[in-house]
């Protein structure tokens, strides 16, 4: 592929996705727990919902399994997410990674809470059609594009033939 510009920035490896997805998996489930115990019904209901996509409704009788299921259901889907962009990140200006990541995390919003979401689980959909489940979202790609610009690999150096 030839750029008309010379490559600017820092680019992950796709195996970076892992380490990426899962720290922003786990900033945004804080921060989708934080304002889901603030303006909805709760940071339990929300993970005993994620669990429910593997659990079905014995998810809300509480306990540890169902905390533990809906955690890791959350973080196994940020990591496949990471990996995913990881692998298709251009070397692109640190602003500009911010701003594709951000939208990476607005994509994400608007497939899973408008195409495919009540494929998998309808109960989650109203804890995403919020300004905090977008919030969240939003976080999610914000953080993929920090861990981007701050743990990136260099651009090679360019041999002048």
């Amino acid at each position: 592929m030839i750029h008309d510009r010379a490559f600017l920035g820092a680019q992950l490896q796709p195996r970076q996705g892992i380490p990426a997805g899962l720290l922003a998996g786990i900033v945004m489930l804080a921060l989708w727990a934080l304002l889901a115990q603030l303006a909805g019904p709760g940071a339990s209901q929300l993970i005993a919902t994620i669990a429910a996509t593997l659990l079905g409704s014995s998810a809300f009788a509480g306990g540890w399994l169902p905390f533990l299921v809906g955690v890791l259901l959350h973080l196994g889907i940020s990591i496949i997410l990471g990996l995913l962009f990881a692998a298709s990140l251009d070397r692109i200006r640190p602003r500009e990674t911010l701003v594709v990541s951000t939208f990476f995390g607005l994509t994400i919003w608007v497939v899973v809470s408008f195409i495919i979401g009540d494929w998998f689980n309808e109960a989650i959909i109203p804890f995403l059609r919020t300004w905090w489940g977008l919030l969240a979202c939003l976080s999610f790609g914000f953080v993929l594009g920090l861990y981007a610009i701050a743990r990136g690999t260099p651009p090679p150096s360019l041999s002048p033939d």
